[in-house]
This record gives structure tokens, sequence and C-alpha cells, in this order.
């Protein structure tokens, strides 16, 4: 039975919108890594992957990988290849982050993402995409330009799509930035790591309400391996003191601390536990709250 034209645009369709998940994912992965590297390492079942590198290293490297895939199966060029690299991205994601984690949409979107790649490891891109330009071309004994150079312009593309969202998080970040904001603002900052503490804390001691952002409370919320920061014989009690003294309330995570196996008696004095860290953030932001991620 032939394929007409409207079902090969339909299998164009279908290629272009799934390669944007994938795009989009990867550079979310690269933009905003210490985001993306504690939900990972409250997951459920983190510790199938984390024992392989560093948690924001792994975050890097799917980003660089998901980016890289999500571009080529977008232009079609070495589909299943593509997809089977996607392929190998997603299945660990899923059961890491995914599985386990209460939340059934995300899971079985997932689910549905490995089924569409499974398709395109069989069939490839089908219609519409570069490795039908090449197989036309060979077939035809026309002189084809070399892969490699079919790679540099696949290379060239992510830069300028990476370029032009960097820039534009940039110009949207410049245009916060000189806001001065209205009084009596509230500030809460999401701390992953535990070297985000000593960040978190001068930017507490800066913004006063003697400044222009007339402050009048300060969160620090920390979530995943920032927890460690506050425990008492951790080395950071210098810092978790110049933050008391400038305002600063602290939350830390109870589902991280249970992930560290810290209880509340290895803690310092002083501190405060929400059950979870991303969920009171959540509500912060709700209440009005400026909210920052480290």
């Amino acid at each position: 039975m032939e394929t007409t034209p409207r079902q090969k645009i339909s299998f164009l369709v279908l290629r272009s919108m799934a390669s944007f998940i994938f795009i989009v994912a990867g550079i979310n992965h690269l933009l905003k890594t210490s985001g993306a590297a504690a939900r990972l390492e409250k997951a459920p079942f983190a510790h199938l992957t984390t024992w392989i590198a560093p948690t924001e290293t792994l975050i890097i490297l799917s980003g660089i990988g998901l980016l890289l895939g999500g571009f080529m199966l977008l232009v079609g060029y070495k589909t299943k290849l593509a997809s089977a690299g996607l392929l190998a991205i997603l299945i660990p994601i899923t059961l890491t982050v995914q599985v386990g984690s209460g939340d059934y949409g995300p899971l079985f979107k997932n689910v549905a993402l490995i089924g569409l790649l499974i398709f395109f490891i069989v069939n490839g891109a089908m219609y519409f995409g570069l490795d039908q330009v090449l197989k036309q071309k060979k077939k035809a004994g026309l002189a084809t330009i070399p892969s490699g150079n079919y790679a540099v312009v696949v290379a060239l593309g992510l830069m300028g799509l990476l370029g032009s969202y960097a820039t534009t998080n940039a110009q949207s970040s410049t245009q916060q930035g000189s806001i001065i904001p209205a009084a009596g603002k509230n500030y809460a900052v999401l701390i992953s790591q535990p070297n985000h503490l000593k960040a978190a804390v001068n930017t507490a001691e800066s913004i006063t309400k003697d400044s222009k952002y007339n402050r009048e409370s300060f969160v620090v919320m920390a979530c995943a391996k920032s927890v460690e920061a506050f425990k008492k014989d951790g080395r950071m009690a210098a810092e978790i003191e110049k933050g008391r003294a400038a305002g600063v309330t602290y939350m830390l995570c109870g589902m991280s601390l249970k992930q560290f196996n810290i209880t509340a008696a290895d803690l310092v004095d002083g501190v405060e536990i929400t059950p979870n860290g991303l969920t009171y953030m959540f509500n912060l932001k709700q209440k009005g709250y400026t909210t920052v991620e480290l």
C-alpha cells in the first residue's frame, strides 16, 4: 500500500514534535544543572546511577546527550542511532526518577516516549530526513557531502540553538535584575550543595531592610546534599551563625535528611524541618516570595 503525502507529513510531524521534548530537556539539564541534580538526589532509586559519577556530572552528560540526540532526531540524521542513544538515557532517568515517585503522569509520559523511540529505532526517519537525502544521492550516484560535514552542520545548528536559548535567558535575567522589588519583599533560596550555603548567607547579608530590596523575610531551603552542612560536626557553623545574624530562617528537607541518614538530633540548633523541601518552596512562591534556586 502506497503512503500518501499526508501520511508522510504526519511522520515528519511526529518526529519533529518528539525531538523538541529531548532538546528542551537537554537545554534545561545544561542551564539548570543544580536543580536537576537536586531532583535526582531526592529520587527514590537515585543510587542506581549516582554510583557512576557525581550527580551534576551525570546531569551535564545526559544534557549533552539529550540535546545532541534530539537535534539529530529533528533533522533525521542517523535517526536509528540517535534514537538508540536517547533510549539509553531515558531508561535510567525513568527508573531512577519516575519509578517509585508516586506521580504516574510523568512515568507513563516516559513510557510513551520509550515506545516512540523504539519506533524510530526500527523504522528510521521514514521521510523528510537527512538520512533519506543521503540515501537518494547515493542511489543516484551523485557526489555527496562527507558525513563529517553533516556532523558539523548538526553541531553548528545545535550551538546556535543553545546560544539563542542562553541569550534569551540572560536578557530575561538582566531585565528582572533591573527591577527594584517592592517594599516588604520576602525571599527564599533553594540550595542543593553544602557550599551553596555561603552564597545564600552572603546574599542575605546584602539584601537587608536598609537596602533597596527592603527585605522582611529570608528563607534558606536546604535540599539534597546541602543538608549535611547543618550537622553539628559540620564545618559550616560560622556561616550558619552569620546567616542567623542576618535574619535567615533555615528550613531543611525531611526527605533529604532521610536519604542521607541524618536525624534531628544530628542537626545544629535553630533549624526547622519540613517533609518536602520542593513543595515548601512552591508554597512560599504562592505566598508571594521571590524564590531562587542555586
